[in-house]
């Protein structure tokens, strides 16, 4: 009896140990790394898995945060450039294109998913308890960033998806408008 027990035990600190982890990536953009839930990213493409025609440039000048729309899964998803965001800078896009597309779940979740610029392939990591992240000051004033944090000495700005997923609510609502405009 005591056996099963220890076997019980073992299996919920294992549990309670799970729980206190959080599969994550970090996504290098141009100026810095973002540290974001890995269920946040729905998919990682490359230009390799993208066609001339799954890329429309916005020519309306919708957003200043908007490259246009990427087509993935049959719909058509707002790409958004970070660096935009959060400093104000869009990188040009160059032929070895990197898009995170991301669960929208806030003010965007109607829209299902945006997509990110990114300028490397996102790194996993797994944080715990026991991970070394210590966290550099409160909120960020920085638009698009939530907070600073070190990881193992590394610096990473952890995203504020709100005021991300508000810029795509917007976007999407001008795109509908000017569809229904044109029609």
């Amino acid at each position: 009896m005591v056996e099963n027990k220890t076997v019980v035990n073992a299996a919920i600190a294992k549990a309670d140990a799970a729980l206190l982890q959080v599969n994550s990536l970090l996504l290098p953009v141009t100026d810095a790394v973002l540290l974001v839930p890995q269920l946040a990213v729905a998919e990682v493409l490359s230009s390799d898995d993208l066609e001339a025609a799954d890329l429309q440039r916005d020519e309306t000048g919708v957003s200043p945060h908007c490259y246009g729309w990427v087509r993935w899964r049959d719909q058509s998803v707002p790409l958004l450039s970070f660096d935009s965001l959060s400093n104000g800078q869009r990188p040009l896009l160059d032929n070895d294109l990197k898009v995170v597309i991301c669960n929208a779940v806030f003010q965007a979740a109607a829209s299902g998913f945006y997509a990110l610029v990114v300028s490397g392939f996102p790194r996993a990591i797994r944080l715990s308890i026991e991970s070394e992240m210590e966290l550099e000051g409160s909120l960020s004033e920085r638009d698009g960033v939530q907070m600073f944090v070190s990881i193992d000495g590394e610096e990473v700005l952890i995203p504020d998806f709100e005021f991300i997923e508000e810029i795509v609510k917007n976007i999407a609502e001008e795109k509908r408008t000017g569809e229904g405009e044109s029609s």
